[in-house]
């Protein structure tokens, strides 16, 4: 019998029974509670979810968890029934509410409920039943509780559930066998998407906006509506201040509804001031009577609270209020996962209040203009990178063990790496607690419907223990202190928020200005020191240094406990943090002021000419972890591969270890294409790295099984330090190591082919600097000359004396469709178009056909794409330069000089045989000299292989498509 099967026999008797006594189950009297237990909760239990937790013990490792019902005003505080996937019980895969039969499931209130946690979640479809009746509803849709009724997709009576084909449908998107196929993101695929003016018109009157898409547009009218109400009533204000205070405003505001929404606090403040004839006197009040009961940055006295701050009209700040009351509002911030609220806050910060004397307006920062916007990163990526740098050095570790260890993000912005250590921390000591029971109480946790919890105290501890965050914007500092207080009282309620307050007589957030810090984690203060070496003054006694907007920091002042001999200090014996991780920004060098280059020059000599700031990053990272410290962030590809980053992938390979790099795909960054990768470092030295890439255009959600490719770490190495992307790659370049091999640049000059704007025509054929120029189409062993005419080079002198020579090779730019190198042997002067890279042999030990049967040759094709990140991982495959000059040539003694020979005549032949074939006069003629060139290519192949000592499985590997 299959699962299908014996999930409808068990449905079918649950159908039965309903109809057996409809009246019964239909009145009034029958609770909620009642169906839950005898339909619902049996019903989920056929489709193969763990609903009676027979097999997943564990309660912080359950797939469906199952709410009590706590209620706050007429709304429920959770849904029902919350369902997860083994291992990720952080994520919830849908929602499912019920209802007592008698009650009508079409009602808007019912459906406002049900959408609202999906919708806050980030889940697309939710579930409401009440066993009579199963409604499929839209969680895609911003709910409006006027137009909620149209949310509806599908539904089911239960009766329907005697059809197998029908329960089929149900089975198939809800089973836990469906679900963690991917059926319910399927599902919503397949769902039509409304668009435009067809939103108000049609089926949906709601707005199709995700949750963070919808509150960034939202925190963004408040944001305007304040800084108007502001200025208007202070005219004085400047962009600044006014940036600020509209912060403050609306992380006050947010905060509040947070401890309304988790119950942390029971009035309903919000909705008061949205009353109140005096909001603005009950706003002041409300914060002074929180701060004293909360502390942290959120409610500290601000210039907001001043007596010579004059308030905003009482209208406008009721209305903001109104629309971000509890009331019928879509926000539920029980719900929201804190990362997201992350993501919301990262944007809103890319953006600033500009006042003038009369008017306010919000614009974009500068920085995030020239960097093209803000790009969060997502969720999957923070997991992923936590989880193997974080996550592996907590790994059998004891709380006492973990207490002092510190991690930290040194570019932190909004604190979305910081909200998710916090969480993997909280998260592991519950487990560790839950397996060590005989430690929990001990330690502080108290036992809740069976299992350990975690005291806030406790939590208070962690956070500051172990999270540690600098950024150089301010209002990023306070918006990652205000994301992990959220964290913080996430579990949280009015019972122990109150027993924390009264019993222990204590603040409920701890102090985060040691540990969340604004500064500039690039540059110390010693660009302030006048007999720096380094020449930062504009004039002969003029300073040429802005210290507030650099905010110049050292990270052994700020973190002294940290960077300093002390019992705190990390690991026993260690100075510095156990793992940093982040998305760096990409700023290029060109935005940097005169002082910051210069000043980067002297710290980060390995940085030359073109780079970023995210390679800065890595470098200052790097130095600032202990001597088992690990680094993980994603950040730009850029340093793999350009020769500019040689001396800083020297520096990576000789004194610190590479871990681990995944190459990701275009698409990480919504409207952005930026070449990034996750880049796991350690201090300590490696003896391998594993490497795996995307395709640039692979639609990715979420990183796992990966099959890694390992790399030996000692064939990066000198002259450039270059990176290798294959262990087979890997396994033949040892061959091409020693000294029986010389790089192609070694025993060639050659350059790139002219672009247009780099010569003029001429029809003057007497001038000595004029050439041929040959408008060429290269293919292996051929060409064709499309057009030609003559071109002048007088002011390119050097470049004359190279394209004057007549014998070259001319290799096409582009690689072909089939992976292959194009090449071809030419001998007349001549100049050729930017997608020709010809070379000229100097070297009279080698042939230079021997040269071109090597290039054309299969080994040399695949090897060059493998070895070559560039060509790797591009769907628009391309040579360069720099990189075919690297190809190793095998040297020629006495003992090979019968293969060069040998070579040198094969080649000849397939010239001569390319140019029968662009004469043939028949197809049989045709046929036959292909097939010709066929054979001589495959000895050619063969000859390679000898030359090169492969073995048999190695030429499988080689010839393997």
């Amino acid at each position: 019998m299959t699962n299908l099967e014996s999930a409808f026999k068990q449905v079918s008797i649950l159908v039965n029974d309903f109809k057996g006594n409809e009246s019964k189950f239909l009145s009034p009297d029958y609770s909620e509670a009642d169906v839950r237990k005898d339909f619902i909760d049996k019903f989920f239990f056929a489709l193969g979810w763990d609903v009676y937790h027979n097999e997943q013990k564990n309660p912080y490792e359950q797939e469906v968890k199952i709410e009590k019902g706590v209620y706050v005003g007429k709304q429920q505080k959770r849904a029902d029934y919350a369902f997860h996937l083994t291992p990720n019980f952080r994520d919830v895969k849908f929602y499912v509410e019920a209802k007592k039969p008698s009650r009508n499931l079409s009602n808007a209130d019912d459906y406002f409920q049900s959408i609202r946690y999906g919708w806050n979640a980030g889940t697309q479809i939710t579930f409401l039943t009440d066993f009579q009746e199963f409604h499929i509803l839209d969680c895609r849709i911003k709910p409006d509780i006027s137009s909620i009724l149209n949310y509806k997709i599908k539904q089911y009576h239960y009766s329907d559930f005697l059809n197998e084909e029908k329960f089929s449908e149900v089975y198939w998107l809800l089973s836990r066998e469906a679900v963690a196929n991917n059926s319910l993101e399927k599902f919503a695929e397949s769902l039509p998407k409304p668009k435009g003016k067809a939103i108000l018109k049609g089926t949906h009157r709601g707005i199709y906006q995700s949750i963070d898409e919808a509150f960034l547009e939202e925190l963004d009218e408040i944001r305007d509506s304040l800084a108007k109400a502001f200025k208007k009533a202070n005219p004085h204000l400047e962009s600044e201040p006014l940036t600020e205070m509209t912060q403050r405003m609306i992380d006050r505001l947010v905060f509040i509804r947070f401890l309304e929404d988790k119950q942390i606090e029971p009035d309903h403040y919000v909705s008061e001031f949205a009353n109140s004839k005096s909001a603005w006197k009950d706003f002041k009040i409300a914060s002074r009577k929180l701060d004293a009961k909360y502390n942290g940055v959120v409610f500290k006295k601000h210039s907001i609270d001043s007596d010579n701050f004059i308030e905003p009209d009482n209208k406008t700040f009721s209305l903001i209020c109104e629309e971000l009351a509890h009331l019928n509002s879509p926000y539920n911030f029980d719900i929201i996962p804190i990362h997201i609220l992350g993501s919301i806050y990262e944007r809103f910060l890319g953006k600033v209040v500009i006042a003038t004397d009369k008017r306010v307006r919000i614009e974009e920062k500068p920085e995030v203009r020239k960097a093209g916007g803000v790009y969060y990163t997502p969720q999957y990526i923070v997991n992923y990178i936590v989880d193997n740098t974080v996550g592996k050095l907590i790994d059998s570790k004891t709380p006492k063990e973990i207490s002092v260890m510190r991690f930290a993000d040194i570019s932190c912005g909004s604190g979305s790496f910081l909200i998710t250590v916090f969480d993997r921390l909280l998260e592991y000591h519950r487990k560790w607690y839950q397996e060590n029971p005989e430690h929990a109480k001990k330690d502080g946790c108290y036992s809740q419907d069976g299992k350990w919890v975690l005291s806030l105290k406790q939590k208070q501890k962690i956070l500051t223990n172990n999270i540690y965050g600098v950024d150089l914007d301010h209002q990023a500092v306070e918006v990652t202190q205000l994301s992990l207080y959220l964290k913080l009282l996430e579990d949280e309620t009015t019972a122990t928020a109150q027993d924390t307050w009264v019993m222990f007589k204590e603040q409920l957030l701890p102090n985060l200005n040691n540990n969340i810090v604004c500064g500039n984690s690039l540059i110390g203060t010693d660009i302030l020191n006048p007999t720096s070496i380094l020449p930062f003054v504009k004039g002969e006694d003029e300073r040429g240094v802005d210290e507030l907007k650099l905010k110049p920091m050292n990270f052994e002042d700020v973190f002294p406990h940290i960077f300093k001999s002390s019992p705190l200090g990390g690991v026993e014996g260690a100075v510095g943090f156990d793992a940093i991780v982040g998305n760096p920004p990409y700023i290029p060098i060109e935005s940097f002021s005169e002082d910051e280059k210069k000043y980067y020059q002297g710290k980060f000599p390995e940085f030359k000419r073109k780079y970023d700031s995210s390679v800065i990053f890595i470098s200052r990272a790097l130095s600032l972890l202990n001597k088992q410290g690990l680094l993980g962030y994603i950040s730009s590809q850029t340093w793999e591969t350009g020769e500019n980053y040689s001396e800083f992938r020297k520096k990576i390979f000789s004194n610190f270890g590479c871990v681990e790099i995944i190459n990701l795909p275009f698409n990480i960054f919504k409207d952005a294409y930026i070449d990034t990768g996750i880049f796991i470092f350690s201090k300590a030295k490696q003896k391998n790295y594993k490497y795996y890439s995307y395709s640039k255009k692979e639609k990715i959600d979420s990183i796992k099984l990966l099959q890694f490719e390992l790399i030996d770490n000692s064939l990066i190495k000198e002259p450039d330090y270059k990176l290798v992307f294959s262990k087979y790659v890997s396994q033949v370049l040892r061959k091409f190591s020693s000294s029986d091999f010389i790089s192609l640049g070694e025993i060639t000059i050659s350059t790139q082919g002219l672009s247009a704007s780099r010569y003029k025509e001429t029809t003057n054929l007497n001038d000595e600097w004029t050439l041929p120029f040959y408008n060429v189409t290269v293919k292996r062993y051929s060409f064709s000359i499309d057009s030609s005419y003559y071109v002048n080079l007088k002011k390119m002198n050097s470049l004359f004396l190279f394209y004057e020579a007549k014998e070259k090779i001319l290799i096409r730019r582009i690689i072909n469709r089939q992976d292959r190198l194009d090449a071809v042997y030419l001998n007349e002067a001549g100049v050729f178009k930017k997608d020709i890279n010809p070379f000229i042999l100097n070297n009279s030990d080698y042939n230079t056909k021997y040269i071109l049967a090597l290039i054309n040759s299969k080994l040399f094709s695949w090897f060059y794409i493998n070895s070559s990140s560039i060509a790797a991982k591009d769907d628009f495959r391309q040579t360069t330069l720099a990189e075919l000059r690297k190809m190793p040539i095998r040297k020629i003694f006495q003992e090979q000089k019968s293969i060069h020979d040998k070579l040198v005549q094969l080649s000849d032949q397939m010239l001569e045989s390319k140019k029968q074939i662009a004469k043939a006069k028949t197809e049989s003629e045709k046929e036959y000299l292909e097939k010709k060139c066929s054979i001589i290519d495959k000895q050619i192949d063969q000859l390679v292989y000898e030359l090169y000592g492969l073995t048999e499985e190695e030429i499988k590997i080689v010839e393997t498509p």
